[in-house]
């Protein structure tokens, strides 16, 4: 799952999880202090109805006849009564003693449920308090009731607050850990020179950066071993003509060998060995600091152009027993730097012969695509692994097979070379093997 849609659900979760939390804490605290606010609307009832007149009447009752003598001792008695109920009802908020009930009714409220009255004289004084904005006096029951609730539901909202910040916090913490693991991983690679993959197989907005830094590392730690394979191929291909002029002067000077053609002519190959090390690296560095700017676009045929390097080529490949075709229309007109396509196709017939062996064949196809147009070249020889081939662009990139034959060239300078000359061009290249039996590389050129 993605993270936008994480943290949508999060936050939807989040709001779900506070508004149900406050409804039961209102509801919790709201019962617990209605119970305290009813308690006190009872005891408010009972003061407010006994009243002086009636207090007057007690107190005069040794004026009054028998029978009402009698009548306000029952009355005092239940009053007595009341009054014990009363401190066992503070308690307790139900009543559940009979006789008080009874003995209110029979006193104030006769024929009229005294439960009933004071629930609902509590109720209507309550919203009539709280309605009222424009005179409030915080003392009333129902403010008091009012302000006890609320900051129960805000001490209760800031523990939420504590609560979810917490929990939204490790969250951020594990759902961000990948950007940590790209960091110490960049930290590596820069102070380290450690080129080390980072698993991770959540397909999140996370999976991309991952994949692209495991190439980094994948493509750094190649970049690594191309280096230090080239900087000792170069050393041992520097060496091995030095040391070979080296000992032929030390020869001739010690009188061992003498100063003739056949000599000489060894000491010319093994310099011009130096030379053609040298030159390569500098073709390839003089490529690179090229612009698009610097190529002279004209037009030319290019089959007479093949057949022409073709005709340079004719003898070794014949010595080899290799033959080169293509099958292209009578005439194609080309728009291109013909110095530098040229070299291209130097590049291309020389390798062929130098590293595809005897007996072997080389095509060169067109082809019209929608938006391209396609020129293919394509030969029998083993071809390379597949794991190979996004590397095979690199300067000095030499695979094994090319290694084990102790080539005095680096494969990847010329596909380099080519490469650098078709982006200036603004084409595509491209480089295929197909089924490790042909070797294959594509120039595609818009239309």
């Amino acid at each position: 799952m993605k993270f936008s849609q994480k943290f949508l659900i999060a936050n939807i979760l989040i709001l779900w999880f506070v508004v149900v939390a406050n409804i039961f804490a209102l509801k919790y605290f709201s019962s617990i202090y209605f119970e305290d606010y009813v308690v006190g609307v009872k005891k408010q009832t009972i003061k407010n109805n006994i009243n002086f007149e009636t207090i007057s009447k007690i107190l005069w009752s040794e004026y009054l006849d028998d029978a009402t003598v009698e009548e306000y001792k029952k009355i005092t008695k239940d009053l007595s009564n009341i009054s014990s109920s009363l401190e066992e009802f503070s308690n307790d908020p139900k009543v559940s003693d009979a006789s008080l009930v009874e003995s209110m009714q029979q006193i104030w409220l006769s024929g009229v449920a005294i439960e009933k009255v004071i629930w609902t004289n509590a109720l209507q004084s309550f919203f009539s308090n709280i309605s009222n904005f424009f005179k409030i006096d915080y003392s009333t029951l129902e403010w008091i009731f009012v302000i006890k609730t609320l900051k129960s539901i805000l001490y209760f909202n800031l523990f939420l607050i504590v609560l979810i910040s917490g929990v939204i916090y490790a969250w951020i913490k594990l759902t961000f850990k990948p950007i940590s693991q790209v960091i110490s991983n960049l930290s590596n690679i820069i102070y380290k020179k450690e080129y080390k993959n980072i698993f991770y197989n959540k397909k999140d907005e996370f999976y991309p950066l991952i994949e692209w830094i495991n190439n980094l590392n994948k493509s750094l730690s190649l970049q690594e071993k191309i280096r230090s394979d080239f900087l000792s191929d170069l050393s041992h291909e520097i060496k091995t003509p030095i040391t070979a002029v080296k000992c032929y002067i030390e020869w001739i000077e010690d009188g061992i060998l003498e100063l003739d053609e056949k000599n000489i002519k060894l000491l010319h190959s093994e310099i011009d060995r130096l030379i053609k090390i040298t030159n390569l690296i500098m073709d390839y560095e003089k490529e690179e600091s090229k612009k698009n700017d610097d190529i002279f676009i004209e037009k030319f045929d290019l089959i007479e152009l093949l057949e022409f390097v073709k005709s340079e080529y004719l003898s070794e490949l014949q010595k080899n027993n290799s033959e080169v075709t293509f099958n292209f229309l009578k005439k194609f007109n080309l728009s291109a730097d013909r110095d530098k396509f040229t070299q291209i196709l130097h590049n291309i017939f020389s390798n062929f012969i130098k590293y595809a062996g005897k007996n072997k064949k080389m095509e060169i196809t067109f082809s019209n695509k929608k938006n391209y147009s396609v020129i293919t070249f394509s030969d029998n020889w083993s071809g390379v692994n597949e794991e190979d081939l996004p590397f095979l662009k690199e300067k000095f990139y030499k695979w094994e097979k090319v290694r084990n034959k102790n080539s005095d060239l680096w494969v990847g300078i010329w596909l380099s070379i080519i490469d650098k000359i078709v982006k200036n061009h603004n084409w595509i290249f491209e480089i295929n093997s197909v089924n490790k039996k042909w070797f294959e590389i594509k120039i595609s050129l818009p239309k």
